[in-house]
């Protein structure tokens, strides 16, 4: 019904709906009402069906008695058991198949990580060596240093000497100057 309703609107808005399109409403108007009684029916029958079904389960209980109840209860028990079982098998299979997975994730992973391990250890060794020649060059260095400060020193004495003797040849000059000055008087 719901869909003629929605036929009419449609058509109800282009206002000039052709004679081709009413006759397939109504012909469809007729299938659906013509299905829904159809489908009355099969609830019924099936209604029927349900009632003879569950007649049927009471005379057979009522045939085998307390034994037939005590094995009905034991195939209940047991279904409910394989139901149990089967959950936990499926439950087990995804865990397993979730393992699989995270197994070749990690597996690629701890290659690419023993990969870079591999380039980290590389670039370690060659630093060391760096720093090996580093401290070398340092140590070279520092015995250059104190070369050039044993050098500075023993220059340093030696123009203490050298201004020392040129502090007395200073003193003779003026000496002997002052020496001129008073023999020419």
């Amino acid at each position: 019904m719901l869909f003629v309703v929605l036929i009419f609107l449609y058509f109800s808005a282009q206002n000039k709906p052709n004679a081709g399109d009413v006759a397939r409403i109504k012909i469809l108007d007729k299938e659906i009402v013509s299905g829904e009684k159809e489908l009355a029916k099969l609830k019924q029958n099936a209604d029927g069906i349900e009632q003879d079904i569950k007649a049927l389960e009471a005379k057979i209980l009522e045939i085998g008695g307390a034994k037939l109840l005590t094995q009905k209860s034991k195939v209940d028990g047991i279904r409910m058991i394989i139901n149990l079982a089967n959950d936990e098998i499926t439950k087990a299979e995804v865990a397993g198949e979730k393992a699989k997975k995270d197994i070749t994730k990690y597996k690629s992973q701890i290659e690419s990580n023993s990969a870079a391990l591999e380039q980290a250890e590389t670039e370690v060794e060659e630093l060391e060596g760096e720093i090996g020649e580093l401290v070398q060059y340092i140590s070279d260095l520092r015995v250059k240093v104190e070369e050039a400060t044993a050098a500075a020193e023993n220059q340093k004495e030696d123009l203490d000497e050298i201004k020392n003797e040129l502090d007395e040849a200073e003193a003779d000059l003026e000496a002997f100057k002052t020496k001129e000055v008073c023999n020419c008087f």
